[in-house]
């Protein structure tokens, strides 16, 4: 979802009812996420694509420091047993 989309709007887009869907951007919102707004009888939902970035650049190092430790592993494991170990 890119831009501004009113809570009605996107329950439109899946096969959900629209409290459904409100309980998800609820959780979304409290995630930070998205942004809710309020116009009239509207509410309004807006990616926060910060917070995605640094949850992806967050990912991303976890990925990188367990791939290097299961790198370790694998290299333990395909050593002869009893061999020369310090």
């Amino acid at each position: 979802m890119n831009g501004t989309l009113s809570v009605s709007g996107l329950a439109r887009l899946y096969p959900m009812s629209t409290t459904a869907v409100q309980k998800h951007v609820a959780v979304l919102e409290e995630a930070g996420l998205v942004h809710l707004t309020r116009r009239g009888r509207q509410q309004l939902v807006q990616t926060e694509i910060d917070t995605i970035a640094e949850a992806h650049a967050m990912l991303a190092e976890f990925e990188r420091l367990w791939r290097g430790r299961l790198d370790r592993i694998g290299d333990v494991l395909a050593e002869p047993a009893g061999g020369d170990r310090p």
